[in-house]
């Protein structure tokens, strides 16, 4: 008892020593995160974007921070972002200034809010809210306008990315190459019409939002370094000439997109015009075997799982495993540039392989299921639909139908340039050599990037979006997700090195795992019902048709209903009711399962686990006890 005042004036210290502590701890300039995947650092990519600001770089985060109605998820994921801004202030020296606005209805923020391009998303309760980003540097501008959170583990990437645009005073370049009128050359258009001037493919008028595209020709000899990035289309029968100038402009440090088609439909339509049979494969010559990189152009890829349902005329409508519908489950969740997609068309693709030996990183960012087979694009002429599917059998190995390839490759043209090709007609004079700007490289000095796809059809209008007239206007609405690929893969490459070094850093939260099973569980079983009401609409929607056609109208030109009509109306309602009635039983027991899952978890934390504590320190206190009395 007498050490009792002691104890008390020990444990008054050590509060006192705390609070001290931590007052101390918050002027001192010192960070430690202990989280699991690091979400509170950023990585060195981001370092080195900050480092390499040119000026002062103004960031204000609008947040509608006093709405009410804000779900908590996103108001924590809110600070989150504040935080993590915070940190980008904090490595930049001085050259970025955090501004953090709350912007209230019919306010001057409000206003500034909507001019920098971000607009109040609506919650499900009617009240909007702000949520975005403008980063401003000088007279440019660049706006974030919406932070969602389903792109929480690229946060880091989209702000990076975001600084990185608005530190660039001059567009990027973007170099496209193609046998295919993707421009809007002077060609066949498909529909083929070579009389009138084909319009650009809708992916190029995208691009041009963002990017300066410079269309360079098939014949090219040489690749200027002022282009930031290469977009090859459907690269068919190119001379040895203008595959070398696509070689060392990778081999420089060039960053490239192939879309290599081991059957162009698109082709096969100026094929039909012209009435003549022609090669419908297009390939990079030695390019990709000396890179390292497995690929046959005369092989097309069929996949069951991912078989998409076309029209065959008499053959009626059939799932074609040679058009993929592929869904999300084929694409690289954990990569910036597939992340977001959930559904793409491909058209006859190919795939790529890693040659064994090869040092290169192959990173495959799109694959076929197990429940796919390679067939031989010739017999795509001479089989039917039906023959084809016969045909396939499954070798239960996936195949790799995109790919991000990074390495020191070798030159496919060791001795150089190739020679000029001779002339075909007499008479003609050989063409001037020009020499060239660019010393030839044997092999690469740094490892450059190119991002392989095995299908050019896919970026096409008419496998992408949908055109429609209004008012006179030309409206485009996607159809799938393939531009989004070609974007996405063009703003990922075109970034400098800092940027590509960022991936997926993770999520803040840490949903219960469980929970979400049960609510996956409750909406399948959702679903199902409700397919089942929408079936059993449908049949009495035409039962009811089919007894109005037999009433005859009445004298007053209204429609009359017989007793049998008006007791089937009543036998539906009365189903409808019943239906609801099961539907909301669903619900609450999912419901319940969850709230049981909630007390469970409720109860270990509030007493298994203090008692659990408890029990620990009593045994500690006794044993020490014992120890003191044996002394």
């Amino acid at each position: 008892m007498n050490r009792l005042p002691y104890s008390g004036l020990n444990i008054l210290l050590l509060i006192i020593i705390l609070i001290a502590v931590n007052l101390i701890a918050s002027y001192l300039p010192l960070r430690w995160d202990v989280t699991e995947e690091n979400l509170y650092t950023v990585s060195e990519g981001t370092q080195k974007i900050v480092e390499n600001l040119e000026s002062k770089v103004t960031l204000k985060y609008y947040f509608s921070k006093s709405n009410q109605d804000i779900p908590p998820q996103i108001k924590s994921y809110a600070q989150q972002i504040e935080d993590l801004l915070s940190e980008y202030a904090n490595l930049s020296d001085g050259n970025i200034d955090l501004q953090i606005f709350d912007p209230k209805p019919d306010t001057e923020e409000e206003e500034w809010a909507n001019k920098y391009g971000i607009n109040a998303v609506n919650l499900p309760s009617g009240e909007g809210i702000y949520f975005g980003l403008a980063l401003i540097q000088l007279d440019q501008e660049v706006t974030i306008p919406f932070f969602d959170p389903r792109r929480e583990e690229f946060l880091e990437y989209d702000i990076s990315q975001a600084l990185l645009k608005v530190n660039t005073t001059k567009p990027l370049k973007i170099g496209v190459m193609s046998s295919l009128p993707v421009t809007g050359s002077q060609a066949p258009a498909f529909p083929p019409n070579p009389q009138a001037q084909s319009e650009p493919w809708v992916l190029i008028s995208e691009l041009e939002k963002n990017f300066e595209v410079e269309n360079l020709p098939s014949t090219t000899t040489e690749i200027a370094d002022d282009i930031t990035l290469l977009l090859v289309i459907h690269p068919k029968d190119w001379s040895e000439r203008t595959l070398y100038a696509i070689d060392q402009y990778v081999l420089r440090g060039g960053r490239a997109v192939f879309l290599v088609d081991p059957n162009s439909r698109v082709d096969l339509e100026a094929v039909r015009y012209g009435g003549q049979m022609r090669n419908l494969q297009s390939n990079l010559g030695n390019l990709l075997d000396t890179w390292g990189i497995d690929y046959k152009p005369s092989q097309v890829i069929g996949d069951f799982q991912y078989a998409t349902s076309v029209n065959t005329g008499a053959g009626g409508l059939i799932r074609y495993p040679l058009w993929l519908s592929m869904t999300a489950e084929a694409l690289d969740s954990e990569h910036p540039i597939t992340n977001q997609l959930e559904s793409l068309l491909f058209i006859e693709a190919g795939s790529f392989a890693k040659k064994e030996n090869s040092n290169i990183e192959f990173t495959p960012v799109l694959t076929s299921s197990p429940n796919s087979a390679v067939l031989e694009s010739t017999m795509l002429r001479f089989s039917s639909p039906d023959q084809i599917i016969r045909d396939l059998k499954p070798d239960q190995e996936t195949k790799t139908i995109a790919a991000l390839v990074r390495g020191s490759f070798a030159s496919a043209f060791p001795n150089g340039q190739p020679p000029q090709e001779a002339q075909t007609t007499e008479g003609t004079p050989a063409l001037e050599e020009e020499p060239l700007k660019y010393s030839h490289l044997s092999e690469a000095k740094e490892p450059s990037t190119i991002l392989l796809i095995a299908d050019s059809d896919f970026a096409y209008d008419s496998f992408s979006v949908q055109k429609m007239n209004f008012l006179g206007q030309t409206l485009v609405q996607p159809t799938n997700d393939n531009l989004n690929l070609v974007i996405n893969s063009v703003e990922f490459l075109s970034g400098n090195d800092a940027l590509m070094s960022i991936r997926s850093r993770g999520r803040f939260s840490r949903p219960f795992l469980r929970v979400l099973a049960l609510q996956q569980q409750a909406q399948l079983e959702y679903q199902q019902e409700e397919a089942l009401i929408q079936k059993r609409l449908e049949e009495v929607e035409q039962k009811l048709n089919s007894l109005q056609d037999q009433q005859p109208e009445a004298t007053s030109g209204k429609l009359v209903l017989s007793e049998e009509q008006q007791q089937e109306i009543k036998n539906f309602r009365e189903e409808v009711r019943t239906t609801k009635k099961q539907l909301r039983e669903v619900r609450k027991v999912l419901r319940q399962d969850i709230e049981a899952l909630g007390n469970r978890l409720m109860v270990i934390n509030m007493l298994l686990i203090p008692t659990l504590v408890g029990i620990a320190g009593i045994v500690s206190y006794i044993r020490r006890n014992r120890r003191s009395t044996k002394r």
